[in-house]
């Protein structure tokens, strides 16, 4: 056996990992299989806007959002959220979880209803890093 470091790893190497995670927890936890969740915003077949994560038993992790830059402040993230949050209810989820910094506008969530969990200063250095929760009812 040898033990590799990395700095650019094959995406199908990362995936295996994550699968295999999967269905360990999967089995151990009962909750049944990860389901991915995404919501996208397509202009002549391209993507310029999104959302996504996965939903889990009743739990949503959003891991993802993106507005290309010339449509930012349009209300797109609000809507892109908003979508997300009704298909999460809608899978049953009860609430919806995810990780942001403060460079990426942690106002906006808490907007609309999400509360600060766990916040991390200099993370990465000169930066702040969020939890953040929004019940579903």
């Amino acid at each position: 056996m040898e033990f590799v470091v990395e700095d650019e790893p094959d995406p199908s190497d990362i995936e295996l990992l994550e699968d295999e995670i999967r269905v360990v927890a999967s089995a151990i936890s009962g909750l049944g299989d990860e389901r991915e969740l995404a919501v996208f915003v397509r202009e002549d077949g391209r993507i310029r806007a999104g959302i996504t994560g996965w939903t889990w038993g009743d739990a949503c992790e959003m891991q993802s959002l993106w507005v290309a830059p010339d449509l930012r402040g349009q209300g797109l993230g609000t809507r892109l959220l908003a979508l997300a949050a009704d298909e999460a209810r809608t899978r049953g989820c009860t609430q919806i979880v995810c990780f942001t910094y403060d460079f990426q506008g942690p106002e906006l969530y808490e907007r609309l209803g999400f509360e600060v969990l766990a916040r991390v200063e200099n993370f990465p250095s000169g930066n702040t890093a969020f939890w953040m929760r929004l019940p579903l009812s």
